[in-house]
């Protein structure tokens, strides 16, 4: 999520088909919602939340092992498994609940992180991005946004880089050396 700027509903709704790893590509295709008290797989959020995005080698890397886990987990499972083809899945090949936020802040502590809410890891790609250089409308792009408004005033936050970044022109300007 950290790394691809995902929705939880988007993570949680990913299979493997929509994955190529060989590739580095990941198709956004749906999403995982909840609709009069029932999970489900739907369509993703908007239009443009329907993308395909590159996988960074450090997600693939993780994504492999992942997959070698979850073998095994559908192994212990046995005849309870449900293979539903998912990414990201119960114990039982089974749907998570995105409202359940416990498994996140158990990952992120565990990581020595602190406690992280799975929004915060999409507002924390946008910023990290913007920090890097790469232009608000590809920022836009990779988070399924319509427009950058959604991307600029909501989502980008400034880190120390971006703000550090008009000391150096100043001193330029007004260099008295």
């Amino acid at each position: 999520m950290l790394m691809l700027g995902l929705r939880p509903g988007e993570v949680l709704g990913l299979t493997w088909s929509d994955l190529d790893l060989k590739c580095r590509r990941l198709q956004v295709s749906r999403s995982l919602k909840r609709e009069r008290g029932e999970l489900r797989l739907g369509e993703p959020k908007t239009k443009r939340s329907r993308r395909a995005l590159v996988l960074p080698a450090p997600v693939v890397k993780s994504l492999r092992a992942h997959r070698r886990r979850q073998v095994q987990e559908r192994i212990a499972a046995g005849p309870e498994w449900r293979d539903l083809d998912l990414v990201f899945a119960s114990t039982v090949g089974t749907l998570i609940d995105p409202s359940n936020r416990r498994n996140l802040s158990t990952v992120t502590m565990c990581a020595g992180l602190g406690h992280w809410h799975p929004h915060e890891l999409r507002h924390s790609a946008a910023s990290l991005l913007s920090a890097c250089g790469v232009r608000l409308e590809e920022i836009a792009d990779v988070l399924g946004h319509s427009s950058t408004r959604m991307t600029g005033d909501v989502y980008r936050h400034a880190v120390v880089p971006a703000v550090a970044a008009g000391a150096r022109p100043m001193e330029q300007l007004f260099d008295t050396d």
